[in-house]
């Protein structure tokens, strides 16, 4: 089930929320970051300046580009490459809850992306905490804590004013069905009936709101789960080909070499270091 804007705002409104620290990045185009984790100990908001990137937070993927944020549990596993031959640019906002408090809001531990839009402000407020933060005193300190709400008030408000809110709200179901369903002989017209919304019309939303299209999607979903599948032992590729929707073993492994840059066989060989 997918997270709507409202339960991410009654989460923040209500959690406890400090700010922890912040960090920005220029990563170079083409680069791929595996065999990471998230910070153990606090929530992020992942907040693009330029170009795009799919960062892949415990197996589910999110392109992401200006215009919107995503938010990371403590501790997941973290994958990151980036897309496209431009820089990608973005920082990241670290903030955590009491401990107490972390059973009465999941929403701490979950993934989730909300959109925005191009507020000049957004950027603007997070330059404004990298710079703010660093400098030493109770003063700056307490600035520091008041610009990061600022920033959760600004994206909120620009969140709830984008004309295709709804439509958002679609698509992030869409995407909840296709990661619940991934297995099943999905289509981009199963789907689109799903939510009864034409096919081209659904497609068109579809790519709007991720950066790629349906289909696409169903395949990052497939080989995500395939990767840690094929991670285990005892399973043959023919068995993780069926078990991630492919009924053709070797329609699988072009699939996957496609998108990985190597065979099914040789990431299970790697996996288990072979």
């Amino acid at each position: 089930m997918e997270i709507s804007l409202n339960e991410i705002i009654d989460y923040y409104a209500k959690a406890d929320v400090s700010f922890v620290g912040a960090f920005g990045e220029r990563i170079s185009p083409e680069l791929k970051v595996l065999g990471r984790h998230t910070n153990p100990a606090g929530g992020g908001l992942v907040i693009p300046f330029s170009g795009s990137a799919c960062f892949t937070f415990d197996g589910k993927p999110y392109v992401i580009e200006p215009g919107m944020v995503v938010h990371a549990g403590p501790g997941m596993r973290l994958s990151k490459e980036v897309i496209g031959d431009r820089e990608w640019e973005y920082a990241v906002i670290h903030y955590h809850i009491p401990q107490h408090e972390r059973n009465e809001y999941p929403l701490f531990h979950k993934d989730f992306s909300l959109v925005h839009g191009h507020s000049a402000k957004v950027p603007h407020l997070v330059r404004q905490i990298l710079d703010n933060q660093s400098i030493p005193g109770a003063a700056a300190k307490f600035q520091t804590k008041v610009l990061f709400l600022s920033l959760l008030q600004e994206i909120f408000t620009a969140a709830c004013g984008q004309p295709g809110h709804e439509d958002s709200k679609l698509i992030e179901e869409a995407m909840g069905y296709i990661r619940l369903n991934y297995a099943d002989e999905l289509t981009v017209q199963k789907v689109a009936d799903e939510f009864s919304t034409e096919r081209r019309q659904f497609s068109y939303l579809f790519k709007r709101h991720t950066g790629m299209s349906p289909i696409h999607y169903l395949i990052e979903c497939r080989i995500s789960k395939a990767k840690e599948l094929l991670g285990s032992p005892g399973c043959s590729v023919k068995q993780v080909a069926g078990w991630v929707g492919y009924t053709d073993s070797l329609y699988f492994s072009k699939a996957f070499k496609k998108y990985t840059g190597v065979s099914p066989s040789e990431y299970q060989q790697k996996s288990m270091g072979f």
